[in-house]
């Protein structure tokens, strides 16, 4: 299983650099929730308490802060056969797999102090999350003292959910700072079938659902470790294309995962996946992409936080993106961080689900290449070297008792990450940028069955935005399916599927000018179409005419 929430950003040890400088793990996601005390266990914080007879995980984790390497050891034993198994799936080889392993758990000792209350914050917030949302259940059964009982997460399971996505996040960094091979995953283009050949077997069976442009962003993101901004510039798509086939793939994996549990289960199951996947997400289809932009800035801007929770918990995000993420749902509406919180856990149980289920027992001297490269090592002392990303509770005042998890030396590194932000936020704004060029080239003209069309574009800045009037409604399940036609041989890409009114309110930005020639708009029967095959509406051309 896996959590609400990633972890604290894990240290830069000289021999594993695991993580990018100024990034943090803790994800804004339920486990920065306060929802606090340990699953299982004696009050942590009080050293005179008596170990339990048997530990959990937690426990052994808290033990693993005070030093004690029999405590790592037994929770290494319980927990490496499912990171190393991961492992191998997202790994070229058996032995950087074995590479990547031991870095999960060196970081798990440098950091035990930080992991262990972040274990405890991330557990209550599932659990409460899960409670929360237990109204979802079609049917509620009830227990031998007549409360009404539903499904829960056990020890283990939350444990896996928490470890799963700190592991996943540590050997994709790995993949992009060059200290691992990742699995050699060659995309499919269009015109051969789509997809992408190189995927485990083992997982092959879980991604039917989804189609063959949603299987290669998965893939190459999740068992590859690309940004969904790589996976574009590899497959030959657009930025915003990516993003939502990213979160529709979430959508339908969810759906399936619902479906299995009703039939194996007489309709009872997760609650937080039945929370997760909404009329509303269904009814849309797939490819609506709320006009996605090519900046995660620019899409905040818009009100797309939840949107992107999907990217987010695919670790699909660079560092600045994933800064500006955790700061907007920190400071987001009660409810708006509520849905984000749910899709981001939703999202790391389906993973976990499908990817993290085939544990492998690690090579058997694994473990004592872990303590023979820790046991010089202060347990924690990395939190100190590295200026400290580790956390510390900070007082949110909506929703009410909840608490997200902070680091006392990342707060300046938040306000580095709101400048930051400010300034991409300001670059990006393609409207004032396309507004602010005097050669900007106007079109205008009428669409084929009514609506008027406006397009402005800057050649100088390589971006312009079209603009929508008097757009007919559709009958039935008709939308409009918007497409960027590129410029030479590369694939079509879609922007999405739209109503009139989505048309008319949001409007299309468009970036990269140079490399499309066209802007094409279609109505199709079904969502998300691979190609056009609808009748045309309009088509406005993006590249701007010599003068003369």
């Amino acid at each position: 299983m896996s959590t609400p929430n990633g972890t604290d950003e894990p240290d830069q040890d000289p021999q594993q650099e695991v993580t990018p400088e100024g990034e943090h793990l803790e994800d804004a996601a339920p486990g920065h929730s306060e929802y606090g005390a340990e699953l299982g266990t004696t009050d942590t914080d009080d050293e005179t308490a008596a170990p339990a007879e048997d530990p959990t995980l937690a426990e052994l984790l808290t033990g693993t802060a005070r030093g004690d390497q029999a405590a790592f050891s037994l929770f290494y034993e319980s927990t490496s056969d499912v990171v190393y198994g991961l492992a191998l799936l997202m790994h070229a080889e058996a032995d950087g797999a074995a590479a990547s392993a031991q870095a999960v758990y060196q970081h798990l000792w440098d950091q035990a102090e930080a992991r262990a209350q972040d274990l405890r914050l991330q557990t209550k917030a599932s659990q409460t999350l899960t409670d929360e949302y237990a109204g979802f259940e079609p049917e509620i059964s009830t227990g031998e003292a007549g409360q009404e009982a539903h499904w829960r997460p056990n020890e283990y399971e939350l444990v896996l959910e928490w470890l799963v996505p700190l592991a996943h996040r540590i050997i994709a960094e790995r993949f992009r700072e060059g200290l691992a091979e990742p699995l050699p995953l060659v995309p499919v283009p269009q015109s051969e079938g789509g997809g992408v050949a190189g995927l485990p077997e083992e997982v092959l069976e879980d991604l039917l659902p989804l189609s063959d442009s949603q299987v290669q962003s998965l893939a190459l993101t999740y068992l590859a470790g690309r940004s969904h901004q790589m996976v574009a510039q590899e497959v030959g798509a657009a930025v915003p294309s990516v993003k939502s086939r990213l979160r529709d793939a979430m959508t339908r994996l969810h759906s399936a995962r619902l479906e299995g549990e009703q039939r194996g289960h007489e309709g009872e199951g997760d609650p937080i996946l039945r929370a997760a996947v909404t009329a509303d997400d269904i009814a849309r289809g797939t490819a609506v992409n709320r006009n996605f932009t090519n900046e995660v800035s620019a899409d905040l801007d818009k009100g797309l936080l939840t949107e992107l929770a999907e990217a987010y918990a695919l670790d699909a995000v660079d560092d600045a993106e994933r800064a500006l993420l955790d700061e907007a749902a920190l400071t987001a509406e009660a409810s708006t961080a509520q849905r984000w919180d749910t899709r981001v856990l939703a999202t790391r149980r389906t993973l976990a689900e499908i990817f993290a289920s085939h544990p492998v027992a690690p090579p058997s001297g694994l473990l004592d290449a872990v303590l023979g490269s820790v046991a010089h090592k202060e347990v924690g002392m990395g939190m100190v070297e590295t200026a400290g990303f580790d956390a510390e509770e900070t007082e949110r005042q909506v929703p009410k008792a909840k608490r997200w998890m902070l680091i006392a030396a990342f707060v300046g590194v938040v306000l580095v990450g709101l400048l930051v932000w400010l300034i991409i936020t300001a670059a990006s704004d393609t409207r004032s940028a396309v507004e602010a060029d005097e050669d900007a080239y106007t079109i205008e003209q009428e669409m084929n069955d009514g609506g008027e069309v406006r397009a402005v574009l800057s050649e100088q800045e390589d971006v312009g935005f079209i603009e929508f009037e008097d757009v007919p409604e559709l009958d039935g399940e008709a939308t409009y399916q918007v497409w960027l036609l590129p410029v030479g041989e590369s694939p079509i890409s879609s922007l999405g599927n739209f109503t009139a009114d989505e048309l008319e309110s949001d409007g299309i930005d468009v970036s990269g000018l140079a490399q499309h020639r066209m802007l094409q708009i279609t109505v199709e029967q079904v969502r998300n179409e691979e190609t056009p095959q609808g009748d045309t509406v309009t088509e406005v051309s993006l590249q701007v005419p010599e003068e003369g």
